[in-house]
C-alpha cells in the first residue's frame, strides 16, 4: 500500500473516532462546544471586516503626526480652474472670464499654450493673443499654468496619421525644447509654472503611436533642462496621465506609465507631479482603491508610487479635477466619465473634494477644476450640443454662474488657512508684525527682534505643534483666545512653549481641538538674541477612524484568546475519564498447560479460597 493511501486511512480513522467521540457527549457538551465554535467563527469575521474597514477609512490618509519636512507648493489655497481662453474670439471675453475667475476665488488658472499657434514656423513666434491672456491674468492676480503642447505639423513632418492624430511627439525633442525655452524666457517673472505635455498614455495625444513612457521621459527631460536654463525659477509640472486601467499599446494606465517614467529616470526632470481626477459619478468621500477603479481616490495610488521611487516629499497639482452633470432629459452624446450628477450635487462634490484633501493629504496642492466655461455656442453646430463635455463647466457659455461657480465662490475663504501637515515660517497662513527678524538658511527662520514680537497662524485641524530651536527663551501661545491647552503655565502663568535640547524641537501646543478652524496667537518673551527661533509649525488631525482601530483590533486579540481558553477548557471537561494505568513489569512468557495443572492442588482444595494455608 503507497504511503498516500495509508495515510487516507489514517485521516478516516481519526474523523470516525473524532465522530464518536462527539455522539458519546452530553447535550450539554455539545451545546457547549458549538457555542465555542460560533464564537471563534464571529470573531474571525468581524477581525476580517475590521481590517477591510481599517483600510477604508484609513488608507492614504495623513494625520500630521509624524510630518517633519513641508512639502513645497502645497502651502497655499488649491482652488484652480481651466480655460480655453485661447479659443475666444472676442479679446473683451478673455478679459471677462478672467474677472470671473478672480472674483470666484480662484487663484491657478491651467491654459493652454498651443505650440502650433505660437511657432507657425520653425523660428517664427507669435505672441499677440497669449500676451494678452498672461496680462490680463497678472492684473488679476491669477498664477497661469502654461500647458505646453499641440505641436505644428512641421515639428511632425512625415510621421502617419497626422490628420486622425492631430497631437503628438515631435520628431525631434530638440524643437521642442527650444519652443519650450521660448516660452520661459518671453514670460519670465509673469509665469512661474510650465506644464510639459498632456496625457501621453493615451494614443490620442501620443499620435497614434504606442505608447512609450521611456521616450516621452527623454522629451520630458529636453523641456525641463530647456526651460531651467531659460528661467531657473521656474517650476516644471509632470503631465497629467489620464486614469485608465488599460495595459497598452494604444493607452496604459496611469500608475503603470509612472512607474516606467521612474524606471526611465524621470525623478529629476519635474517639480510637481500631476494626477487627474475625476468622480465618476461618485461621492469625494468614496474610498475604495483599486487599480481597475477610477473614482476620487485614485491619486493615493500615484502618490505611493511616488514613495516608493524615493519621491514622496514632491507635491502633487490635480491638473484636472471635476464630475460631469448633465440633465435629465439629456439626449446628446453618453458620458464617458460615469454617470451625471446633478448640478447642486456637482457643487457638492467640488467643494468636499477640495476639504478632504486639504485634510488628509498633505501632498496635494492646486486642484484645477475641469473647467471654467466653454468658449463655443451649443448651438454653433450639431456636434457642439451633443458633447457631454459641456457637463464640466461650472460658468454658462452665457457667463451665467452654475451652482458650483457660486459655492465655490463663498466657500473659498474656507481654504484660506493651513491644514494637514508641516509648514514654513515663510506659511502664507502664517501672519507676523514687523518686530521679527528672517533669517535664511536651508529653511527660513523666524527670531523676534524685541520683547512681545507677536504673529497668528490660522489653521484647521485638532492640533497644533511648533518647531522651535535655540536656547533662549520660549513663546507665549494662545488657541482662539484661550491659553494653549497642551502648555503648563509658568511662574507668570503664561502658557510658554520652550525648545527642549539641542536642535529642532517639536512642542505641541494643543491637541484634542474641534476639527476645525482655529487661530493660534504667539507672542515672543525675549529677543534681541535672546530668544528661541521658530522654525515652522504642524497642523494635525486625528480623526477617530486613525486611532479607534488598534483599539479594535487589541480587544478582539484578547477576546479571540479567552474564547480559545475557555474552549480549551471545555475540550477537556469533555474527555472521558483516564483508564487505570497498567504496570510496566515485564509479564512471564505464558507455558504450554499439561494435564496435570488442570488437577485441583491438594493444598488449595481443603481452602475455602485458592492458595490460602491451612490452618
Amino acid at each position: 500500500m503507497s504511503a498516500g493511501r495509508g495515510s487516507s486511512r489514517q485521516q478516516a480513522r481519526g474523523i470516525a473516532r473524532l465522530l464518536r467521540y462527539l455522539r458519546s457527549l452530553s447535550g450539554w457538551m455539545k451545546l457547549r462546544l458549538a457555542l465555542h465554535v460560533l464564537v471563534v467563527g464571529g470573531l474571525l469575521l468581524f477581525s476580517a471586516a475590521a481590517v477591510y474597514a481599517d483600510r477604508y477609512f484609513n488608507q492614504g490618509v495623513s494625520t500630521g503626526t509624524t510630518a517633519t519636512q513641508a512639502i513645497p507648493q502645497t502651502d497655499l489655497n488649491p482652488m484652480g480652474i481651466n480655460t480655453f481662453l485661447n479659443e475666444e474670439v472676442n479679446p473683451a471675453k478673455v478679459k471677462q472670464s478672467l474677472d470671473m475667475i478672480s472674483a470666484g476665488g480662484f487663484t491657478y488658472v491651467r491654459q493652454m499654450f498651443a505650440w502650433y499657434e505660437i511657432e507657425p514656423q520653425p523660428g517664427h513666434f507669435v505672441w499677440t493673443k497669449y500676451d494678452q491672456i498672461v496680462n490680463d491674468a497678472v492684473a488679476n492676480h491669477l498664477q497661469i499654468i502654461a500647458r505646453l503642447d499641440d505641436p505644428p505639423a512641421w515639428a511632425r513632418a512625415g510621421q502617419p496619421n497626422l490628420q486622425q492624430f492631430p497631437v503628438g511627439p515631435p520628431n525631434h525633442d530638440s524643437d521642442f525644447a527650444a519652443f519650450a525655452a521660448a516660452v520661459a524666457s518671453h514670460y519670465r517673472g509673469k509665469i512661474h509654472y510650465i506644464q510639459i505635455w498632456n496625457e501621453p498614455n493615451l494614443q490620442g495625444e501620443w499620435g497614434g503611436q504606442p505608447i512609450d513612457p521611456a521616450a516621452f521621459t527623454r522629451l520630458l527631460k529636453a523641456g525641463y533642462q530647456a526651460v531651467k536654463q531659460a528661467d531657473p525659477t521656474m517650476q516644471v509640472v509632470m503631465p497629467g496621465l489620464a486614469p485608465t486601467d488599460q495595459l497598452g499599446p494604444t493607452n496604459l494606465s496611469d500608475l503603470l506609465f509612472l512607474q516606467r517614467m521612474y524606471a526611465a529616470g524621470a525623478r529629476p526632470y519635474f517639480d510637481i507631479a500631476s494626477v487627474m481626477v475625476y468622480g465618476y459619478g461618485y461621492s469625494p468621500y468614496d474610498r475604495r482603491v483599486s487599480f481597475g477603479r477610477d473614482n476620487y481616490s485614485r491619486p493615493i495610488q500615484t502618490h505611493d508610487i511616488m514613495v516608493a521611487n524615493g519621491d514622496g516629499n514632491k507635491p502633487v497639482w490635480a491638473s484636472e479635477y471635476g464630475w460631469v452633470s448633465l440633465p435629465p432629459n439629456w439626449t446628446g452624446d453618453p458620458s464617458p466619465w460615469g454617470k451625471p450628477v446633478t448640478r447642486q450635487q456637482q457643487a457638492e462634490y467640488l467643494y468636499e473634494g477640495y476639504l478632504r484633501a486639504r485634510q488628509e493629504w498633505p501632498w496635494m496642492g492646486v486642484m484645477c477644476v475641469w473647467d471654467f466655461r466653454e468658449p463655443t455656442s451649443p448651438t454653433s453646430s450639431p456636434d457642439a450640443g451633443r458633447n457631454p463635455v459641456r457637463g464640466f463647466s461650472i460658468v454658462n457659455f452665457d457667463f451665467s454662474p452654475t451652482p458650483a461657480y457660486t459655492l465655490l465662490s463663498a466657500a473659498h475663504a474656507v481654504f484660506d488657512r493651513a491644514f494637514t501637515g508641516a509648514h514654513t515660517v515663510s506659511s502664507p497662513f502664517l501672519k507676523r508684525d514687523a518686530n521679527w527678524l528672517v533669517q535664511p538658511g536651508p529653511t527660513e527662520q523666524l527670531v523676534p527682534k524685541q520683547i512681545g514680537a507677536s504673529l497668528s497662524i490660522s489653521f484647521s485641524g485638532t492640533g497644533l505643534d511648533l518647531l522651535m530651536s535655540g536656547p533662549g527663551d520660549g513663546f507665549a501661545v494662545t488657541v482662539d483666545g484661550k491659553p494653549a491647552p497642551a502648555l503648563q503655565p509658568d511662574a507668570q502663568g503664561r502658557p510658554v512653549a520652550s525648545p527642549a535640547g539641542s536642535g529642532v524641537a517639536r512642542v505641541t501646543v494643543a491637541s484634542g481641538l474641534s476639527d476645525g478652524p482655529h487661530v493660534a496667537e504667539v507672542q515672543a518673551l525675549n529677543g534681541n538674541g535672546a530668544s528661541a527661533t521658530l522654525d515652522g509649525f504642524v497642523v494635525t488631525r486625528v480623526p477617530v477612524s486613525t486611532w479607534i482601530y488598534p483599539w479594535i483590533f487589541g480587544a478582539l486579540a484578547a477576546v479571540t484568546l479567552l474564547v480559545i481558553v475557555s474552549l480549551a477548557w471545555t475540550i477537556i471537561e469533555a474527555l472521558p475519564d483516564a483508564a487505570p494505568a497498567t504496570s510496566s513489569r515485564v509479564h512471564p512468557r505464558p507455558r504450554l498447560e499439561v494435564a496435570s495443572d488442570l488437577e485441583p492442588s491438594p493444598r488449595t482444595a481443603r481452602s475455602g479460597r485458592p492458595g490460602e494455608p491451612r490452618r
